[in-house]
This record gives structure tokens, C-alpha cells and sequence, in this order.
């Protein structure tokens, strides 16, 4: 039982992960190239790459957002995160815009912030309790 729950508390972290992975990858990679030409080196990414890797980590989030919905039952986080996918979605592959990009990662990180703010209170009522 004990494995169990050990494995349920594992993967109840794979959408909050992969929320700020996909905002790691996207704003962390903008910041290497930068910072790469600011001493010269000059670095050319292939954005369809990009946009089908964040869109994939996206899924996957939903998919652990789901998940953890399934463990706490608040919908909010996962609410939270699939407007936001579909907002990138939207942006990546319909009509691009920076403030619509911006607020869907935003919308991520708060969606992932909010995630680990509900399971910490889950467990310590079903921990205490």
C-alpha cells in the first residue's frame, strides 16, 4: 500500500513539472541564445522545432494536471492549465501575439503554483486527520 501511495505522490507531480518545464524550455532557451551573442556566438533554432516541443510538453501536462485533479479533486489548476494550453495553442498556430503568449505562460506557472499549494493542503488535512 505504502509503494502505492509513493508512486500516486510521484506522478501527482508530473503536470505541475512539466508546466514549468514548458516555460523553462521556452524563456530559458531565449535567454541562452542572448546571452550566446552577447560574446558573438551565434546560435539559429529552428521555431517549428520549439513550438511542436513546448506543444508536446503541454500535453503532458494536461495529462498531469489530470491526473493530480484525480488525487485532490480541485478542477482550478487543471482549469487553469487547459486555457492556457489552449491559449499557447491558439498563439503558436493560429495568430501570434506577445501578450497573449506571455499571459499563457503566466497562466502555467500560476496553474502550477496553485497545484502544489492544493496538494500540500491535501495532505496535511489527510496526514493530520
Amino acid at each position: 500500500m505504502i509503494e502505492k501511495d509513493t508512486l500516486k505522490t510521484k506522478l501527482s507531480w508530473l503536470g505541475t513539472a512539466t508546466n514549468l518545464l514548458a516555460v523553462a524550455i521556452c524563456y530559458g532557451t531565449l535567454a541562452a541564445v542572448a546571452l550566446l551573442s552577447l560574446i558573438g556566438v551565434s546560435v539559429e533554432i529552428d521555431e517549428g522545432v520549439m513550438v511542436k516541443l513546448i506543444t508536446g510538453l503541454l500535453v503532458l501536462a494536461l495529462l498531469g494536471m489530470g491526473y493530480s485533479y484525480r488525487l485532490h479533486r480541485h478542477p482550478g489548476p487543471l482549469l487553469l492549465s487547459l486555457a492556457a494550453a489552449g491559449l499557447l495553442s491558439w498563439v503558436f498556430y493560429d495568430s501570434y501575439s506577445k501578450p497573449l503568449e506571455l499571459t499563457g505562460f503566466a497562466a502555467l506557472v500560476i496553474a502550477a503554483a496553485w497545484d502544489i499549494r492544493i496538494k500540500k493542503r491535501v495532505c496535511t488535512q489527510k496526514c493530520n486527520g
